[in-house]
């Protein structure tokens, strides 16, 4: 076994046992994996539409999904990612999700979307202090007039569907966190070939929803539900929505301008060997990885 050796200052040392963070950033992230929540949601749409025995004209967009980054490193990608956790006092454990957690959020926060749920919120094991927080709530006991410190972070309570409604609540961050999208990107607006995905997207991150139905009729593809609905997205939220296509446009620019720098450098001297140059620089496709390391503010 082999034992490498590292010189430490004083004040690293000092750090490490004062338990204190060695980095640190300027905001909080929390990661969300969005296809696996879209893919969801188009199975509960084509079920109904199924009973119904409706046929639309629109591309199915589940059994033909089609990404603005073609490659998926992922076999596994879309399916949705659960956690094992406790139920009912530790005697039996569940499947549980954020997108679960989301849908069976509390009747008090319907207006919020998924993209604010994720970054305002996190969920935490009920203890004695939650309940007495939710009893002064209730109105079921008198309230200190003075009250000392600060005031204690909001909580809700999950719907009686969540499987974890009797032991667990939500709580809201003290600082609000930057949702990191996992999975493909999500695509351009102006590409026709991934137009019903974008609008499906949108719908799912930025308009509240607890079923399908909220976000998207039997009868009508996802464009037609995005004008219907695109109302329902607030301000802040079109700005990021704006920053998604910025993101786009940066890297196509990028991208145009080093097959420009390639194509030069060729003409010059033919230096460059095309074995050298990734198969997304000869075709002009935008390349990005599995993950969005870089969260759109």
């Amino acid at each position: 076994m082999l034992a490498s050796q590292q010189e430490l200052s004083g004040v690293q040392v000092a750090s490490y046992l004062m338990n204190w963070d060695d980095h640190y950033t300027t905001h909080r992230f929390q990661g969300l994996f969005l296809i696996q929540t879209e893919r969801f949601l188009q199975t509960q749409l084509n079920e109904m539409r199924a009973q119904q025995k409706l046929k639309i004209a629109a591309q199915d967009v589940l059994d033909n999904d089609i990404y603005d980054d073609e490659t998926i490193d992922n076999d596994n990608n879309d399916e949705e990612h659960f956690q094992i956790q406790s139920a009912e006092y530790d005697k039996k454990y569940v499947l549980v999700s954020s997108r679960i957690d989301y849908q069976y959020r509390s009747d008090n926060l319907n207006r919020i979307c998924l993209y604010d749920f994720v970054g305002i919120f996190y969920k935490k094991k009920m203890n004695s202090t939650d309940l007495k927080y939710l009893f002064k709530i209730a109105g079921l006991i008198e309230e200190k007039i003075n009250q000392k410190g600060r005031p204690p972070n909001e909580r809700f309570l999950f719907q009686k569907q969540h499987p974890q409604a009797t032991t667990y609540l939500m709580m809201k961050y003290s600082e609000s966190h930057v949702p990191v999208l996992y999975g493909p990107h999500m695509p351009r607006r102006d590409r026709d070939d991934t137009r019903e995905r974008y609008c499906r997207a949108i719908l799912t991150l930025f308009v509240p929803w607890h079923t399908v139905t909220d976000l998207c009729g039997i009868s009508q593809t996802w464009e037609d539900a995005f004008k219907f609905r695109q109302h329902l997205i607030l301000r802040h939220l079109w700005t990021i929505i704006e920053n998604i296509q910025l993101l786009h446009e940066c890297k196509k620019d990028r991208d145009d301008h080093l097959l420009q720098v390639i194509a030069e450098a060729q003409a010059d001297n033919d230096s460059i060997d095309p074995v050298l140059i990734r198969d997304e620089h000869r075709t002009g496709r935008s390349w990005c990885p599995g993950v969005l390391s870089c969260p759109v503010l």
